[in-house]
């Protein structure tokens, strides 16, 4: 189209739209009732009985299509379905959340008891010093951590037991109930005997966790890698095909209804 016929069927369209606010929802409307709007509007004054009577027509198919119009079943169908996801949304990024906090606090921990591995075994470590450490590279646990360091000297123990009460990640419990067995006069080193057997095990598990997890994960990315290919498949090739059969057979039964 020209931009001059462009422009000539926008200003068909706007008048159109006008007489579709007017006789939209009511479904009793005929021609007749659209060509006396037409006749009287200032859209068409001295227009011929020709032109008034294409634009009713045109308007009354127009019409049709907007007052047949409803809601299909699959519409609602959707609209539910994006009600259930936008009610849930927020449940599921908290366990997304929760889950990924656990993960980052596994780590942590593990990284805690490869520091004191290191600072065990070293002359003159004591208590504070390996919290020191652990507070320098601490980052999920660093508040606790921190406040135990500034109430550690006026009571180690007691520090260390206000730490565990807000802490409650049961590995990083069980480095505490060690701290504060050392803080015990029990040499470190005895204090965090079975650390070394306990890194293992949740190394370990870990390497399990992650395995089951890499593996959930190359099964969804193949069914999202396939799911083109399905659709594809199902969509233009099988309900093509039921559609043809279907209206076939809807076809045949009329054919013998009628030769009977």
């Amino acid at each position: 189209m020209s931009e001059k016929d462009q422009k000539k069927a926008m200003e068909i369209t706007e008048q159109d739209n006008v007489f579709l606010k007017q006789f939209k929802g009511k479904t009793k409307t005929t021609v007749d009732d659209i060509k006396r709007a037409v006749e009287k509007s200032k859209f068409y004054e001295g227009a011929t009985e020709k032109d008034i009577k294409e634009a009713a027509e045109r308007i009354e198919g127009k019409l049709k299509i907007v007052n047949s119009e409803y809601m299909q079943w699959f519409e609602v169908l959707l609209a539910f379905a994006f009600m259930i996801i936008a009610y849930m949304a927020p449940r599921w990024i908290l366990m997304f959340q929760v889950k990924m906090r656990q993960l980052e606090m596994e780590d942590e921990v593990m990284q805690f008891q490869t520091i004191i591995l290191m600072l065990m075994r070293i002359e003159r470590v004591n208590v504070e010093i390996i919290l020191e450490w652990l507070e320098r590279y601490s980052n999920i646990f660093k508040s606790p951590i921190s406040k135990c360091l500034n109430n550690y000297e006026a009571g180690a123990w007691e520090a260390l037991e206000e730490m565990k009460e807000e802490v409650s990640y049961p590995q990083l419990v069980r480095i505490i109930e060690s701290l504060q067995a050392a803080v015990e006069k029990i040499p470190i080193k005895d204090a965090f005997d079975e650390l070394d057997s306990e890194r293992d095990y949740y190394q370990e598990k870990r390497k399990e966790s992650n395995e089951r997890l890499i593996k959930r994960k190359g099964m969804i990315g193949k069914f999202i890698g396939f799911a083109p290919m399905v659709c594809m498949f199902v969509g233009y090739l099988i309900i093509p095909l039921v559609f043809i059969g279907l209206t076939s057979m809807s076809s045949t039964f009329k054919s013998l209804s009628t030769m009977e």
